[in-house]
């Protein structure tokens, strides 16, 4: 029992109190919404392989409020089921999609594409180019507008925010063709695309699109195929960056660490601007009306959006996956649409077409928005509520 020496002592230091941007009630409702869809399309077609992730961001600072993968696990039987959710090769339930999985974007691209055209100069708010159904100008491939290969239809002439409305691919076909692989990638990667977020617990970095030797993808680029794919997280800061004028913030979990007796504010979560996109104000107007018609009476996603206790604005994408599978179904959207406050982007594997995301998408949004909630973010503190 004797002290023969005494090589360093350390005196016991409390630790700090971490505090994180995740809003814990609106994560489990978020979880909830993104179960509930992945298993009733389960259900339908027996694909229990499916995947999906969902992620919500403050578009003023880019701090993560939900960061949502499927399928999941209870953390606190970590222990217990960890054999199990190893051996899970189907569904991956160890695979965070959110961060981890990438994606083809699909025709969630198609707004960054419209700022790329707009602000380079090849179209103007007002430009029209008439959808003749097939693409010609190249002799082999020659692609069709989705509304041809359906309905045997086009949507006419139409200018960038009916375009992004409509979802006309002939539109992007020519604006990516005129607008170049190299300027496409230029603005995805000022929207953060194809580059690491900055979120504290690493993420994949993705693929931007490129051109082959002797091709020319700019087209397919444009729409949101080609090579390029993306995670749920990059989406979601794109259309907030996107929305907030073009500020764009690395996404972050880390709010806060507090000394253990909560006096003294030892670091805080980095939200500082990382680099601006020049957005005019008539490029930005005529993107989010585009987004908005998506939304709204005459819109595909009114049916859907007209239970939605806030306007917002939204983009559907259908991630073609080939080889017969069925495509992924890509959604992103910000609300309110006045002022946004948070971007939400979602992406479900073998999902099919991104409008099957948009019920899900508008009851993360209805329960983000509470009756509370309401009053602050469109309204604003400190102002009278008549």
């Amino acid at each position: 029992g004797k002290i023969t020496g005494e090589l360093y002592s350390v005196e016991p230091q409390p630790g700090g109190t971490v505090a994180l941007t995740i809003d814990i009630d609106f994560q489990a409702a978020v979880e909830e919404a993104l179960a509930k869809t992945v298993s009733a399309m389960n259900e339908e077609d027996g694909d229990t392989s499916r995947g999906a992730a969902a992620v919500v961001l403050s578009v003023e600072n880019s701090d993560v409020l939900a960061l949502a993968s499927y399928p999941t696990y209870d953390i606190s039987k970590w222990d217990e089921i960890y054999d199990t959710l190893a051996s899970d090769d189907k569904g991956a339930p160890l695979f965070n999609r959110a961060i981890g999985g990438t994606y083809a974007p699909g025709s969630t691209f198609k707004p960054c594409t419209a700022v790329a055209a707009l602000e380079s100069g090849v179209i103007t708010p007002s430009t029209t180019i008439l959808d003749r159904g097939i693409y010609d100008y190249y002799s082999s491939p020659q692609p069709r507008c989705w509304i041809y290969s359906s309905y045997g239809s086009t949507h006419g002439r139409v200018n960038v925010s009916e375009a992004i409305t409509v979802s006309c691919n002939y539109f992007f076909y020519e604006v990516g063709r005129l607008t170049g692989i190299k300027t496409l990638d230029d603005y995805a990667t000022q929207f953060g695309l194809g580059q690491y977020t900055g979120i504290e617990i690493g993420d994949s970095t993705g693929t931007l699109p490129e051109n082959p030797p002797g091709e020319d993808q700019a087209p397919w680029a444009a729409f949101g195929q080609s090579s390029q794919a993306y995670t749920p997280l990059q989406l979601a800061n794109y259309i907030a960056t996107l929305v907030s004028g073009g500020e764009h913030c690395e996404a972050h979990l880390l709010k806060a660490i507090k000394s253990y007796d909560n006096t003294e504010v030892l670091a805080m979560g980095d939200s500082s601007v990382k680099n601006t996109v020049s957005i005019k104000d008539s490029t930005l107007e005529a993107v989010k009306e585009g987004m908005l018609g998506y939304t709204q009476p005459g819109g595909d996603l009114y049916t859907y959006f007209r239970n939605c206790v806030v306007k917002a604005g939204a983009k559907t994408g259908t991630a073609q996956l080939g080889g017969g599978q069925t495509n992924n179904g890509v959604f992103v959207c910000f609300a309110p649409y006045d002022d946004p406050q948070i971007a939400l982007a979602m992406v479900i594997e073998h999902g099919n077409a991104g409008a099957a995301l948009a019920s899900t998408a508008v009851n993360i949004l209805n329960a983000y928005f509470s009756a509370d909630e309401i009053g602050t973010a469109v309204i604003g503190e400190n102002q009278l509520l008549q």
